[in-house]
């Protein structure tokens, strides 16, 4: 099984990029399979090879964590790889001196106080998770993100109802 699991779990092709703290992190935690209770189900699948691509391009400064969790989720719409994927955006835009700031388990980390996140910084978060996520929100529905949770909180519903997994 842990075979099969490896395959459905590493996309092809997938090179290790640079390590970053969310990689140290997950690492430590099982980044390929957060909830190991729930090994994937069915025969592997993989995305299109021009999806990945897109995939990879979008992700190219986050962590392979991060890749991974958003491969996942493309695959299965598994809400549990959005709090990797969430972080590992996030943590693209955090200076590095900051970034040890989000190993803590407090959600509640103010996006603009604690991590130097600008709002500039925020409407590109909003746009990277749209686009990874594969989902639209009208620019007068823009969400107001003050927090690390408020990050989640967003992906989770707009993914709850919209987000379906590849057949």
């Amino acid at each position: 099984m842990a075979g099969f699991a490896r395959a459905a779990v590493f996309p092809v092709g997938c090179a290790p990029s640079r390590r970053t703290a969310m990689d140290s992190k997950m690492t430590e935690t099982g980044c390929t399979n957060p909830n190991p209770q729930k090994p994937p189900a069915g025969p592997a699948r993989y995305l299109a090879a021009r999806e990945d691509a897109a995939l990879r391009e979008a992700l190219k400064r986050c962590s392979r964590c991060t890749y991974i969790a958003a491969y996942q989720f493309r695959l299965t719409g598994d809400p549990d790889r959005l709090p990797t994927l969430v972080l590992g955006i996030i943590e693209r835009y955090v200076e590095p001196g900051l970034r040890s700031r989000l190993g803590r388990p407090d959600t509640e980390l103010l996006l603009r106080e604690d991590l130097g996140i600008d709002s500039l910084d925020q409407i590109e978060i909003v746009g990277l998770l749209e686009d990874v996520l594969q989902i639209g929100t009208p620019d007068l529905e823009r969400p107001v993100l003050q927090t690390l949770a408020d990050v989640r909180r967003y992906a989770e519903s707009r993914t709850a109802n919209g987000s379906r997994p590849i057949a």
